[in-house]
């Protein structure tokens, strides 16, 4: 007697080399629901059609929809609300991704006037890091955004984020002088976060660096180089911040 394979837990037999994978039935309807989120068809808060809706527009069982819902909450996208049905999460006002996201907060939290003033904004050659960070060919140009960043009137950090030319000119448009870029990313632009990559080195204060920053040549800043991933893994953008390193440490905790 052969039994009959429950349609959310193999789509299709096991593939053959060379041949395209077809995903379960169940993986092909969360990616098709994730995209709706990613693109904003279903903004923060928005409610989801429910499992009876969603079964008659995929034209499947209750538990295929039930396991496509289950991969978009344990991924953080949506969260379950007894009685009313699967609404998008909100992302977090406060995403904690490093000093990108938690300098005017770092700054606010010690007591002081912490705010920033827009250097430049333009198109520039993507320097050799960020070539790397962002997966670009060797010559490519990305637009810079440049800001200089105050505590208590003293210039502490100086910011060079750098991506894509139409996502960075839509984030210089907002308010980088009292809004963190990782949260405006989030806020404003739509984009969800998963994790940060960083790097910090400590260097010697030269050329527009140290002059914007009001100190000596070979001054020791820390350098830290960070990029922002989105929930599927691409690279938003990337940046160089430099801190006088009397006036700014970065701290952070790590949990096991």
């Amino acid at each position: 007697m052969i039994g009959i394979i429950p349609e959310h837990l193999f789509a299709t037999a096991a593939p053959t080399r060379g041949l395209p994978v077809t995903l379960p039935r169940f993986k092909e309807i969360e990616q098709e629901l994730r995209q709706r989120i990613i693109d904003s068809q279903w903004p923060p808060g928005a409610k989801l059609p429910s499992e009876s809706e969603l079964t008659t527009e995929f034209a499947v069982s209750r538990i295929t929809v039930r396991q496509a819902l289950a991969g978009l909450h344990n991924a953080g996208l949506i969260e379950k609300v007894n009685g009313k049905g699967s609404f998008v999460r909100r992302p977090s006002e406060r995403p904690d991704l490093g000093p990108l996201s938690g300098f005017y907060e770092a700054g606010r939290a010690r007591g002081k006037l912490a705010y920033g003033r827009l250097v430049s904004a333009r198109m520039a050659k993507a320097p050799a890091f960020a070539v790397s960070a962002l997966g670009l060919e060797a010559g490519e140009r990305v637009f810079c955004v440049s800001t200089l960043r105050f505590w208590d009137d003293v210039p502490v950090g100086y910011f060079q984020v750098m991506g894509p030319e139409a996502r960075m000119r839509r984030l210089a448009e907002e308010d980088l002088e009292t809004n963190d870029i990782m949260t405006l990313l989030e806020t404003q632009l739509g984009f969800r976060l998963k994790e940060l990559s960083c790097e910090s080195t400590a260097v010697a204060a030269s050329g527009e660096v140290a002059r914007r920053l009001d100190v000596p040549e070979g001054f020791p800043l820390l350098r830290i180089r960070s990029t922002p991933y989105d929930i599927e893994g691409h690279p938003l953008c990337c940046a160089e911040l430099y801190f006088r390193g009397d006036r700014f440490s970065y701290r952070w905790t790590l949990s096991r």
